[in-house]
């Protein structure tokens, strides 16, 4: 198989909370409390548990607020 004909894969871009609510344009303590109320927001893409810390998919969070936008 050439290099030319393996499938290409998204790359993830992940960000902590504080660097994902700046991407979105929001205030980190409004991403927090849109994944503590899930019921409420339950467009929003969960976020991976790093230790303390979440990381947040960019690409996904970009694709549901896209989604919302429609």
């Amino acid at each position: 198989m050439s290099a030319e004909s393996q499938p290409t894969w998204p790359v993830r871009r992940w960000a902590k909370t504080t660097e994902a609510a700046a991407h979105i344009r929001v205030n980190p303590e409004v991403l927090r409390r849109w994944n503590r109320d899930r019921d409420k927001y339950p467009w929003l893409p969960k976020p991976k548990r790093v230790g303390k810390d979440f990381r947040w998919d960019l690409n996904a969070l970009d694709a549901a607020l896209e989604a919302r936008e429609d």
